[in-house]
């Protein structure tokens, strides 16, 4: 049996391709400092799309909503920021004058030396000695962190004017560069991938708005828990706890172990160990195991049960950074299923009373019809994307017909 040899042209053809492809993966490594800002400036402008999608139905031009929207979101951080940021400076300075002033030697001897003269218990010694240790040497890797972080943003101060610019017109001009996109997909699969397009797109957006309110919610529950307990410094560590708390789990473990040691200044070991037992109460259970889950998990719409397997499966293939990313890929993951076994999407309702059943089944109907005569903006917007795209395309279908024509008449 011959094996058949592919023509001299055709080989051709693939070694352009193939120097073509090299070429454009050196290109994109050597700008790879851009990837970045650019990739913050889109992310920005995927979670605002569905605002300004919902502006645009009901009348807005485009380029307005994304202005209002694009600077309420500006003016709203930066109010924030005008208003958190001295009293984080103040607060932070208090801590730091706190621990200077209960633990000159933070070596692991002279802490222990100064829990003796605070009277701490001989049980507690070991424990209080570590938990302070560990809270200096996080307090060193967090120094490190942001004086890396801070040095490279201000050796890239042109991010902070870059960003908002580049955010604001991929913002606006979102769906004329997924237009732009579609045009490079066969027209026979462009269907489905509009859809799948449009899918991910939008579990990356709901995830990233589930994982700003989880986080705003847990530092505002943080800061009032620790407010009525009367723990010093409240503000600071609430920011510190929402801020953290964008990485699951182990940033709740270090907003515990930053305020254990607050609290042992503020009260002693009695009341750190009172204060640690309700931040563990707050974090690692009411937030960790029900509202996380079911925050994240529905918007996504993934089972809590599949968002917990899925935190701890990024957490084991590549650690923090999987955990950040684990739960839109398992949602990304269960489109690709449904598409592949539709009765898996299908709603499973069971009624052991006979009269139940059939008012369930009535109402499922009625909610049905009403779902279907809703109007989605998003969805309309991203059908008008798929057609505009096929009438381009059409458009150019006929404007090659007409050539064609006109060669053969002059012919």
């Amino acid at each position: 049996m011959s094996v058949p040899v592919p023509d001299r042209d055709q080989v051709k053809h693939w070694a352009i391709q193939a120097v073509t492809f090299l070429i454009v993966c050196y290109l994109i490594y050597v700008v790879r400092e851009i990837w970045l800002p650019l990739g913050l400036s889109f992310l920005i402008a995927t979670v605002l799309d569905p605002v300004v999608d919902r502006m645009e139905a009901r009348g807005f031009s485009r380029a307005m909503g994304s202005a209002i929207i694009f600077t309420s979101f500006l003016l709203g951080l930066g109010v924030t920021l005008w208003f958190l940021i001295p009293a984080i400076s103040r607060q932070g300075g208090e801590i730091q004058a706190s621990f200077a002033k209960f633990f000159p030697d933070m070596s692991p001897k002279g802490i222990q030396a100064s829990l003796q003269k605070l009277h701490t218990p001989a049980a507690m010694l070991g424990v209080a000695t570590q938990a302070l240790n560990g809270l200096r040497g996080g307090f060193e890797r967090s120094s490190t962190w942001l004086t890396s972080y801070g040095m490279q943003f201000l050796s890239n101060l042109i991010w902070v004017v870059i960003v908002p610019i580049v955010a604001f017109y991929a913002l606006r001009d979102f769906h004329l560069i997924l237009g732009k996109g579609l045009l490079l997909v066969p027209k026979d699969r462009r269907g489905s991938v509009q859809t799948y397009v449009a899918e991910v797109t939008a579990i990356f957006a709901k995830y990233l708005r589930g994982l700003m309110l989880v986080s705003i919610l847990n530092g505002i529950a943080t800061w009032l828990l620790l407010m009525v307990c009367h723990v010093p410094n409240a503000l600071l560590l609430g920011v510190i706890a929402g801020i953290l708390y964008s990485v699951p789990y182990i940033g709740a473990l270090l907003t515990i172990v930053i305020t254990a040691g607050v609290s042992f200044i503020a009260g002693g070991p009695t009341y750190m160990a009172e204060i640690v037992g309700v931040s563990i109460l707050l974090h690692q259970i009411i937030f960790d195991q029900i509202i996380s889950p079911r925050i994240l998990g529905g918007q996504v719409g993934l089972h809590p049960i599949l968002a917990i397997v899925a935190l701890l499966s990024g957490n084991l293939l590549l650690g923090i950074i999987g955990m950040i990313l684990a739960v839109p890929i398992a949602a990304c993951i269960q489109i690709g299923v449904l598409a592949l076994i539709p009765k898996l999407g299908q709603d499973i309702a069971i009624d052991h009373n006979a009269s139940a059943a059939s008012e369930s089944l009535l109402a499922t109907e009625i909610v049905s019809r009403e779902a279907t005569a809703a109007t989605d903006a998003t969805a309309d917007l991203h059908q008008s994307v798929q057609d505009a795209v096929d009438k381009v395309e059409r458009q150019i279908e006929i404007d090659q017909v007409i050539a064609d024509s006109a060669d053969e008449v002059t012919e």
